[in-house]
């Protein structure tokens, strides 16, 4: 097996079988002590891997300042995001996985606890008090009690932000959308006007079409995420929200307002396009002043946002779960004192406002915010997010052992990005039925899954999944 996939990872495994397998892949991997094993560090050197376009300068330079600080030479290396985890996966199976990490892996952190892929963080009590509380959660950053992951951005956040050339809207004279129908007519009198192209964003981008109709869907009231209902635990991609938020997508394709070649844009072909000063709107997550930076600084000027979209132009309501790792240490290192101390940094206040500075996804800390060097779309779409973004219930919260099912849970093929762009391209005629495939297949899956974790031991079923006490617009506590 010359690769490892989040398919090969969760089909039909258990937490111990997986841990095998992951094992035979790429070396041994039981769950290492503080002095490590042959893994990253055996040169002395704390190897840290990211996938943060818009924070490698701020990453370069904490590198070098806190090496120089902590003693020890920190060797900082950016990933693309669409070869991060494939770098991980090469890096695990030489026995050589980085000091300090973003786990794109798809496991969920009791899996890579048990598959020896993390190692246990020591925080002081000063540093976890510097995060808002709940910040650790039992089964997404901690395990029985033990920290193995750091939050360092914030769960108030969605990816289906409306940015748009402020410059754009003032020659051609429109206000920021907020309704359906208001968009569409915007994007029709760019049209008219005839000197831009009224849109583009990443239709290529399976994963981040998926996130944004999940977004749209759930603002415009689909009662869960991710095509799951938080009330009856049941699959839903078939639900009337998800097919108006598609609806709307092929509405934007099938009248031209898209600029030609967006079929096949990944994220950073939409980006460039759009920071070229063009085209008036991308539809892009938090992240995107920070990448557009790096792109063309000058287009900064002219960012301006109009958060998210719903139905009738109601005021946004989102629901997202407790925040999982963003830093965890690597299960073979040798240096792990040094590993934990820095990402003990990541919670100081000047690296959560640098970070704030960066445009990239909002700090966990959001108050450091207003002392951040950001413009002021950003700012305002924080506070956005603060105000509209809601604790959503986990099942994996409430009864951890629901991460066995997590680990054995396939993924389902085709996805909703797939479905999203056969339904734009032609090749899905009737898209409710398509969805419906969706919900079915789904549904099965996670079936299938909670019968292997059972049998594996796991005490747990699909009702789990159910939380009939939600109520939108509310923190949920268990």
């Amino acid at each position: 097996m010359s690769t490892i996939d989040r398919r090969a990872f969760m089909g039909g495994l258990g937490l111990a079988g997986m841990a095998g397998m992951l094992a035979a892949c790429g070396g041994e991997s039981a769950p290492p002590n503080a002095s490590g094993g042959g893994g990253g560090g055996a040169d002395g050197t704390l190897r840290w891997w990211d996938h943060l376009g818009g924070l490698q300068d701020l990453h370069d330079q904490w590198a070098a300042d806190e090496g120089e600080r902590l003693g020890v030479t920190i060797e900082h290396t950016y990933n693309e995001p669409g070869k991060a985890t494939e770098a991980l996966q090469l890096a695990n199976q030489s026995d050589q996985l980085p000091d300090v990490y973003t786990p794109l892996v798809g496991l969920p952190m009791p899996a890579l606890v048990d598959a020896g892929w993390i190692h246990e963080i020591t925080l002081s009590d000063e540093a976890i008090a510097r995060l808002p509380e709940g910040s650790f959660v039992e089964g997404l950053t901690m395990l029985d009690g033990k920290i193995y992951g750091l939050p360092a951005f914030t769960d108030k956040q969605y990816a289906a932000c409306t940015w748009y050339n402020s410059a754009i809207a003032e020659e051609v004279g429109f206000e920021p959308p907020t309704s359906y129908d208001e968009f569409l007519a915007v994007l029709q009198a760019i049209a008219d006007h005839g000197a831009y192209a009224p849109m583009t964003m990443a239709l290529g981008a399976t994963g981040r079409m998926r996130e944004q109709i999940d977004d749209l869907a759930q603002a415009g009231g689909f009662p869960g995420y991710q095509g799951l209902r938080y009330d009856t635990g049941e699959y839903e991609y078939h639900h009337d929200a998800y097919v108006a938020a598609i609806e709307l997508y092929k509405e934007i394709s099938d009248r031209g307002f898209l600029l030609p070649g967006t079929n096949n844009f990944q994220i950073p072909d939409a980006r460039g396009r759009w920071a070229a000063g063009e085209i008036a709107f991308h539809m892009d997550g938090p992240y995107s002043p920070g990448a557009v930076r790096s792109l063309n600084p000058d287009a900064l000027e002219f960012m301006a946002v109009a958060g998210m979209l719903t139905p009738e132009g109601d005021e946004v309501v989102a629901t997202r779960g407790a925040r999982g790792a963003d830093w965890v240490v690597g299960g073979t290192t040798q240096v792990a004192e040094y590993a934990s101390q820095l990402i003990e940094t990541f919670t100081q206040e000047d690296y959560q406002t640098a970070l704030a500075s960066g445009m990239d996804q909002p700090p966990i800390v959001l108050d450091t915010v207003a002392g951040a060097d950001v413009i002021e779309p950003y700012a305002w779409l924080v506070e956005e997010f603060r105000t509209r973004i809601f604790r959503g219930p986990q099942p994996i919260v409430r009864n951890v052992d629901v991460a066995t099912v997590q680990a054995n849970q396939s993924p389902v093929a085709p996805e909703l990005g797939n479905v999203i762009q056969g339904y734009l391209g032609g090749e899905i005629s009737d898209l409710r039925a398509a969805l419906v495939d969706l919900s079915d297949a789904n549904s099965a899956a996670l079936d299938d899954a909670i019968a292997t974790a059972v049998d594996d031991g796991a005490e747990v079923s699909r009702a789990d999944w159910e939380f009939p006490d939600w109520v939108r617009g509310q923190d949920y506590t268990y």
